[in-house]
């Protein structure tokens, strides 16, 4: 399919109520900027699979620490699903297909495989957006355990949470209750995608990071600092027209935001090559 046609698949998926958004399905369209001709319902199948596989075996889906070392055995030690550490910012471990065919992934696309398992099994199993690192947990009205994909399902005490994002993001950070809190999936997808726009742009694949904001846009249509950013890389690609719509938008809403006067310079070149075309 075109691009096009896949934003409007994705643009689908994604403006419906938080409860209702395919997590699964919505994570593997966002590999379609790498493989357009993606067939999702062929990976959608295989999670099909590992979720009845695991299904035959889960005895007494109440007992949550019964079910987590068996949805762990089954994902992480017979399937083989694992971090990617020596090749962490490889943007495969960001697609969901490539997750599926590979076994290895980052945090958040690991997480995402066992949430849609769980989904399927109809398991209390949510998302948890740590600063820097991401979790899933288990979750019912008497338990509530944390486990970590990136780390083939341990599951973890506070003091190891605690250290999680301490070796990430800051040495020193206390911990926050708010750090388990649990995330939505258009939550996740937006993590999903700022994953990505961090590598595109470190690799200078100025149109690849267009693309993923472009699609972050679509989740979050507020997002201020995306959609300066949309602007930014549309006058690098010479959109002129959609830079001068977006970072008029931008200026709008945050008129005395700290880089409102270099926006304004952006917006006029916009404007002027505008003027130019014409």
């Amino acid at each position: 399919m075109t691009y096009e046609a896949w934003r409007l698949y994705f643009e689908r998926l994604v403006q419906v109520p938080e409860a209702d958004v395919p997590l699964d399905e919505a994570a593997l369209v966002i590999a379609s900027d790498e493989y357009p001709e993606l067939d999702v319902a062929f990976y959608l199948q295989q999670l099909d699979d590992m979720a009845e596989t695991l299904r035959a075996r889960i005895d007494d889906a109440r007992n949550p620490h019964s079910t987590i070392a068996k949805l762990t055995a089954y994902l992480f030690d017979e399937l083989n699903f694992r971090g990617n550490r020596a090749e962490y910012y490889d943007p495969r471990n960001s697609f969901l297909n490539d997750v599926i065919e590979r076994r290895m992934g980052l945090p958040i696309t690991l997480s995402v495989i066992v949430l849609a398992v769980a989904r399927r099994l109809k398991l209390p199993i949510v998302g948890v957006g740590l600063p820097g690192h991401f979790l899933v947990k288990w979750r019912d009205e008497e338990n509530e355990i944390v486990f970590d994909p990136f780390h083939g399902g341990e599951i973890l005490s506070r003091s190891k949470i605690e250290q999680r994002v301490r070796e990430s993001v800051n040495p020193t950070i206390p911990f926050q209750a708010s750090w388990l809190d649990a995330v939505g999936s258009k939550y996740i997808l937006i993590r999903m995608l700022s994953n990505l726009k961090s590598v595109f742009l470190q690799q200078q694949d100025i149109e690849r990071a267009w693309q993923v904001v472009d699609k972050i846009l679509l989740v979050d249509p507020r997002a201020g600092d995306e959609i300066r950013d949309f602007g930014l890389l549309s006058l690098r690609l010479g959109a002129y027209r959609q830079a001068a719509i977006s970072l008029e938008q931008y200026l709008l809403a945050h008129n005395d935001a700290s880089d409102a006067e270099l926006m304004r310079v952006y917006l006029r070149r916009a404007l002027e090559e505008i003027e130019r075309l014409n």
